[in-house]
C-alpha cells in the first residue's frame, strides 16, 4: 500500500498564509461543509499574463476530513470507503501539495507550485481595501490591481 501522505509532501511548496489569512479563511469555512480546502492556484489570464485564484473545493473532502481525523489522533482506523479512497488517490495521482493550517488544508496543484514558491498570503481589512493578498517573489511585475503578475 502506497502512503500517500509521503508523496503529497514531497510536492509541498513553500506559500506562507499569514494569520490574518488563516482566520479569515477558517472564518469563511465555519458557514460551510466540513471537509473543504482552500485551493489556490495560477492560470494563464489578466493584464500581466498570469493570473491567482483563490477558491473552496470539495473535491478531496472526504479524504482530507479523514486525513485530518486521522492526524489529530481520533482514532480513525476503519477502511476508507470508495470515495476516500478515489480522493486520497488523486491527491497522489495529481500530485497535489497539501498544507495544514490548523482545522483546514490548503491545496496547491503542481503547475501552480513553481509560481507561487514562497509566495505569501496575507488577508486586509482597511477602508481602502478588504481581501486577500498575495505576495510572490516569483513575479517580475505585476498590473495596479494586483489580480495578476508576470
Amino acid at each position: 500500500m502506497v502512503d500517500w501522505e509521503d508523496i503529497v509532501q514531497e510536492t509541498t511548496y513553500a506559500v506562507e498564509l499569514t494569520e490574518a489569512a488563516v482566520a479569515k479563511v477558517g472564518d469563511l469555512l465555519r458557514r460551510e461543509e466540513p471537509g473543504l480546502a482552500l485551493q489556490v492556484s495560477v492560470q494563464p489570464g489578466g493584464c500581466s499574463g498570469m493570473r491567482y485564484q483563490l477558491f473552496f473545493t470539495d473535491k478531496y473532502a472526504k479524504a482530507l476530513v479523514k486525513t485530518l481525523a486521522e492526524r489529530d489522533g481520533e482514532g480513525v482506523t476503519e477502511e476508507d470507503d470508495a470515495e476516500t479512497a478515489t480522493q486520497r488517490a488523486a491527491l497522489v495521482t495529481e500530485k497535489m501539495s497539501v498544507v495544514w493550517f490548523d482545522r483546514f488544508a490548503m491545496v496547491i496543484d503542481p503547475k501552480s507550485g513553481p509560481y507561487l514558491q514562497g509566495a505569501s498570503i496575507d488577508y486586509l481589512d482597511t477602508l481602502q481595501k478588504s481581501g486577500f493578498v498575495i505576495e510572490n517573489p516569483n513575479a517580475n511585475g505585476s498590473c495596479a490591481c494586483g489580480d495578476s503578475f508576470q
